[in-house]
């Protein structure tokens, strides 16, 4: 007899954002398949690490229905060979905005499992860049509700790279999430989440972006006082790189 319950694919991270949305599916009676894709990044053993705890605490969380599955990990030699649209369409992405390149490898993922979930929220550079090239529709998917694509009307690059993902976190904020987790009881599937890159001594930098956006996004209570105080003196420097003074004199060294 064939199991009828729907199969939901995400990227999973073992960060804040993919963790919540996890968190979120597993209260619903379907089947969960997560999957990791590799660049070999310095986090990436925290990554698997907070996956691995992240599950075992869904699995025994009395809120459970869905069956979520064991982590499918892509190393970067399974990774799908780079699509030259795709390539193409960041490139020129690229040229005018800031975008991280780890949507290439992603889209080019998602062209092989179209609806795959991408975990990305409301007010992210992503976002603000779709929005300000086009938009998104939201949609419903039997079994699991509401979610968001990019509407095929949005500029061809952006729908290029965005365009087979579903992006249900739109309309969500970090701290709508730690609400969730606190009010659910899921503070011990929080805790165990990982968004540090450059980690210190097995703990968050305070320095690397995911960490500045901890504490600008008002949850400075996941670094310690140690990574508290480094983001304090990345931000100084920031500014002080940010003055008149510094960037004439950065001018006058080129010389």
């Amino acid at each position: 007899m064939s199991n009828s319950k729907k199969e939901v694919e995400i990227f999973w991270t073992g960060g804040y954002d993919s963790t919540f949305r996890v968190v979120q599916l597993s209260r619903m009676d379907i089947i969960i398949r997560p999957y990791y894709l590799s660049d070999n990044r310095i986090a990436e053993s925290y990554e698997i690490s907070a996956i691995k705890e992240a599950t075992r605490l869904i699995r025994n969380h009395p809120d459970t229905k869905a069956e979520l599955l064991d982590l499918v990990y892509i190393p970067i030699s399974d990774r799908p060979e780079s699509d030259e649209e795709i390539k193409a369409a960041y490139d020129r992405i690229f040229s005018k905005n800031w975008l991280g390149n780890q949507y290439v490898w992603l889209a080019d993922f998602a062209k092989q499992h179209k609806g795959i979930e991408l975990s990305i929220e409301k007010g992210t550079n992503p976002v603000r860049l779709i929005e300000k090239n086009g938009g998104f529709k939201k949609i419903n998917i039997d079994g699991v509700g509401e979610t968001y694509i990019v509407d095929e009307n949005t500029h061809p690059d952006y729908y290029s790279l965005f365009g087979n993902f579903s992006i249900p976190l739109l309309e969500i904020s970090k701290l709508d999430m730690k609400a969730f987790f606190l009010e659910n009881g899921y503070a011990d599937v929080m805790k165990a989440t990982w968004f540090c890159h450059n980690p210190v001594n097995g703990k968050p930098c305070g320095r690397c972006n995911p960490c500045k956006g901890v504490v600008e996004e008002g949850m400075s209570e996941r670094l310690d006082d140690e990574a508290l105080e480094r983001y304090r003196k990345a931000k100084k420097k920031e500014k002080l790189k940010a003055t008149p003074v510094f960037k004439l004199a950065k001018k006058l060294l080129r010389r």
